[in-house]
């Protein structure tokens, strides 16, 4: 497994308390934790084939943040060292009981995505699956994931974004009011997120009418 960074954030590990927006999503979340599992149905295709596309491997260290009810390990190759994070304590024991279901010897823990406790580089494959939208400070959580990434590593993102030069519709607009309060912001765009952590896409495809996009993403100039 990862190890913890020997350094000032490692000595103080996120509990998740860093603002009131993840003090609402530890209770919304831990609300949901027992019917989520439902409700994630119509997200598993895309779930699914973001994997594929990361193509993670037995040899990898793998980080899943915002993990949920663990529904990714069910995709993980056998033998893969796998960290699971969320800030929800109801998810973690939900992905803790999943990882044991599947046999499968997974760090499950509780913690602020965006202040992760791991050195630089610690990570071959990180997952951020439907949490983009919903952690308060979406632009520290895509650099934390960059920061722990290996120089030869990869991002799968799988979320809901407003395309890149595209203005949100106008139910998207109206809608997102209630659905910041209830579960997610629908109007972030992913290359604004990005910009500033040293990363790049591979491509992007959209799922469920466009309103999600699944892309890798990899340290820039890893491919050259």
């Amino acid at each position: 497994m990862a190890e913890s960074r020997p350094s000032e954030r490692a000595s103080t590990p996120s509990t998740g308390d860093e603002t009131p927006s993840n003090w609402w999503n530890r209770v919304r979340y831990g609300a949901y934790a027992p019917v989520y599992d439902l409700f994630a149905r119509p997200f598993e295709s895309g779930r699914r084939y973001a994997i594929e596309w990361v193509d993670p491997r037995p040899d990898d260290r793998i980080l899943v943040l915002g993990c949920g009810t663990g529904r990714a390990l069910e995709h993980l190759p056998a033998g893969a060292s796998i960290t699971a994070i969320d800030v929800s304590e109801a998810m973690v024991r939900r992905t803790r009981s999943r990882a044991e279901s599947l046999g499968l010897d997974v760090d499950v823990r509780v913690g602020d995505a965006q202040s992760l406790p791991f050195e630089d580089g610690s990570f071959d494959v990180i997952l951020l699956h439907l949490i983009v939208s919903v952690v308060p400070e979406p632009k520290a959580l895509v650099a934390e994931a960059a920061r722990v990434l290996a120089p030869d590593g990869r991002i799968s993102i799988y979320d809901k974004f407003v395309a890149e030069g595209e203005r949100p519709s106008l139910v998207r607009r109206a809608a997102n009011p209630v659905a910041r309060l209830l579960f997610a912001d629908l109007n972030r765009r992913l290359e604004p997120l990005a910009a500033d952590a040293g990363i790049e896409f591979e491509g992007r495809d959209s799922f469920l009418g466009g309103l999600y996009t699944v892309t890798v993403a990899r340290p820039a100039g890893s491919g050259e």
